[in-house]
């Protein structure tokens, strides 16, 4: 990874611990608020290991920068969550239309077959074999969620970008979180002990929050016009008009 690339992973998972900064403690009797606090701390704890790991993975490729992309936007997407939780206020994050550019960027280079192929290569190198004990839990589903994506390949590699830009966060945000689930058992591997234990519960619990999805689809011309005649006959509601024709007799 470049050192460009490396700093914004690094400047978006510094992003998520400020957000997670303001969570509350955890508190008996608040198991159902304990549980969600809980989950947007394991994002942070995969952020942290996805950054780990990509500063020990050596010379980066055009694929390794795609994933590190998808990490990336799916990181900041984890900071819109965790805010929204939160009511803490943090400057200088990317608006939707430069999220929705960077998406787009990604998802036209995913259209170009070798380089999709590479990225589920890359993935699956990533997630090394299946590991005994609790592990294996985590990656089985990761693996499901990564066989997915190799089944969903005639969506994305040789369409065309015009429209599948328009169903793009869904790919961006499985390849990310693949990657996520990998660097956290990576790092279980490399820890061992009590610490080992804490990254392989957090890792089955990633995978099960963000994994169990069916393969990701892309949109198509006939999904991209029927957005539009939606937005517009929402708006058309939102503004107090007819919800049928002629409205009530």
């Amino acid at each position: 990874m470049t050192g460009e690339a490396l700093g914004t992973s690094e400047r978006a998972a510094a992003r998520l611990a400020a957000a997670a900064a303001g969570l509350p403690p955890l508190r008996a009797g608040q198991e159902s608020l304990n549980e969600e606090i809980c989950d947007r701390l394991i994002d942070l704890a995969a952020a942290h290991a996805a950054v780990a790991r990509t500063a020990d993975d050596g010379g980066r490729d055009a694929a390794a920068r795609s994933v590190d992309a998808c990490v990336c936007r799916a990181v900041e997407d984890d900071v819109v969550r965790t805010l929204s939780r939160t009511g803490t206020r943090l400057d200088g994050g990317p608006s939707l239309e430069d999220a929705h550019r960077e998406v787009t960027r990604i998802v036209t280079r995913l259209a170009e077959p070798a380089h999709y192929d590479a990225v589920c290569a890359l993935l699956r190198t990533g997630l090394g074999e299946r590991p005994d004990g609790r592990a294996a839990g985590a990656w089985d589903i990761a693996d499901e969620a990564l066989r997915g994506l190799v089944s969903a390949r005639a969506e994305w590699a040789g369409a065309d970008p015009a429209c599948t830009a328009a169903g793009g966060w869904v790919v961006v945000d499985r390849v990310a979180r693949v990657r996520l689930t990998a660097a956290l058992l990576a790092q279980a591997r490399a820890l061992g002990g009590d610490d080992a234990e804490h990254l392989v519960n957090a890792a089955r619990r990633y995978a099960w929050n963000w994994l169990r999805l069916p393969p990701p689809e892309a949109a198509t011309a006939v999904h991209v016009r029927r957005t539009g005649e939606l937005a517009a006959w929402i708006k058309v509601l939102a503004a107090g008009g007819p919800a049928t024709e002629g409205g009530a007799g």
